[in-house]
């Protein structure tokens, strides 16, 4: 399938971005870019994060912690007398959030594969039911029940570059109302399946599982970097592309009657 295609590919950006490939693996790689789209807007949107990245400014230790160290320090010592040992006393060094390259890979690739290939793979397919295409470009709205669910503004799903800060609260602190929406969506999916193809089915479960896991991964590192705005975006972004997908493919069972 096309997803297995790309992924074949996309594995290797990370790589080929640090220049850790080898020379014949390397030149396959620019081979293909020249040649495929969507990887080559993968690699950008590698780039973009990595420069997202290296440009947020050093944030220094909420706490000193010194206090907490030098009370270690002072103790009994094998002689059985009560020692102070001195340490020099150094200031707290501004420090700055790091990812590794295969972490940057993985949150452009899951963004990417998701807003390009999902997106095409899915629509291709609705394009070949009857006059179908028209409707899921338009985003056709989902079952009654869905519907409902799903009419709030934090499923308006707008573009990762447009999308403004209110957008951005809505998707990412109305909890019970995103998971209310996501509950009813996977719920008329889960009715409508039978009248898709295996293969579409198979696109929908692979690239809803990847948003999953990063939606897991974002909110692990966010429980030990609760401030951090940057792991807050990759969230946000992550759960307002589950909603359109399970959207899209809600409105592709519609279509299949």
């Amino acid at each position: 399938m096309g997803v297995d295609v790309h992924e074949e590919w996309t594995d290797q950006l990370s790589d080929y971005f640090d220049d850790e490939l080898g020379g014949a693996e390397r030149e396959a790689v620019e081979q293909h870019l020249r040649g495929c789209a969507d990887c080559r807007a993968v690699l950008n949107d590698l780039k973009r994060v990595v420069a997202q990245a290296q440009s947020m400014p050093p944030r220094p230790p909420q706490a000193d912690l010194w206090a907490g160290i030098a009370a270690q320090f002072r103790g009994t010592g094998v002689d059985g007398t009560h020692h102070s040992t001195r340490v020099p006393f150094r200031r707290p060094v501004p420090v700055r959030f790091a990812f590794t390259m295969p972490q940057l890979a993985a949150a452009a690739v899951v963004l990417m594969a998701v807003s390009a290939g999902v997106a095409w793979q899915i629509a291709d397919r609705s394009g070949r039911n009857t006059n179908s295409a028209a409707t899921a470009a338009a985003g056709a709205q989902p079952s009654d029940g869905a519907r409902d669910a799903s009419a709030p503004a934090l499923l308006a799903a707008p573009d990762r570059d447009a999308a403004s800060g209110a957008a951005i609260a809505q998707v990412g602190y109305a909890d019970a109302q995103y998971d209310a929406a996501v509950a009813d969506l996977e719920k008329a999916l889960k009715q409508g399946r039978g009248r898709l193809d295996a293969s579409t089915i198979a696109i929908v479960e692979h690239n809803l599982q990847i948003i999953d896991q990063a939606i897991a991964q974002a909110r692990e590192a966010l429980a030990g970097d609760p401030a951090n705005s940057y792991l807050s975006g990759h969230l946000v972004e992550a759960r307002r592309r589950k909603l359109d997908l399970l959207r899209r493919a809600t409105a592709l069972t519609s279509e299949s009657n």
